[in-house]
């Protein structure tokens, strides 16, 4: 390894136990992490397409230390543009990466972002579910139930004799 690399490789370690971030990657760590979503088997440049996966890992590491700590990673409920930022920078990163290596098959990044979601945010809380609406048939007899009063309403107005003495 060479003294740059290392040092790097130090100043990381020293990082990841002072801030305890237990979702650190080390460099071969990051080769294990490419290696074993095998995304690159597929692809007709694979050893290009398989460095670009580790470059662009290694930074969204790099990006997610600028964070702070694993409550800022967590994408939901509130997605913050700070919390995205390193998000948006792997995918745009590995887009640059299937361009370059003609690996543009969406099943390639699938299975990669799934990886780098099971390893870096399988900690967060489940994003909550939207409320849903509710079933059709209750909606309509609400629905119909205040139009047949509104109608009623105003055909008894209309028969009474109080609309009559008014005018």
């Amino acid at each position: 390894m060479s003294p740059a690399i290392a040092h790097s490789h130090a100043r990381l370690i020293l990082w990841c136990l002072t801030i305890g971030l237990g979702n650190c990657l080390l460099p071969d760590e990051i080769h294990e992490l490419v290696q074993s979503v095998e995304a690159w088997r597929d692809c007709p440049e694979a050893t290009m397409y398989q460095e670009y996966l580790k470059y662009c890992t290694s930074i969204f590491v790099e990006n997610l230390q600028k964070l702070g700590n694993e409550s800022d990673i967590c994408l939901w409920p509130d997605a913050s543009s700070t919390a995205m930022e390193p998000y948006n920078h792997l995918t745009l990163c590995l887009g640059i990466a299937a361009n370059e290596t003609n690996c543009k098959e969406m099943m390639l990044f699938n299975r990669f972002m799934l990886a780098i979601h099971r390893h870096f945010y399988s900690h967060c809380d489940t994003p909550p579910e939207k409320p849903k609406d509710a079933p059709k048939k209750i909606i309509a007899s609400f629905v119909s139930l205040t139009t047949v009063t509104t109608l009623l309403a105003a055909g008894l107005l209309a028969g009474s004799d109080y609309i009559h003495r008014a005018s």
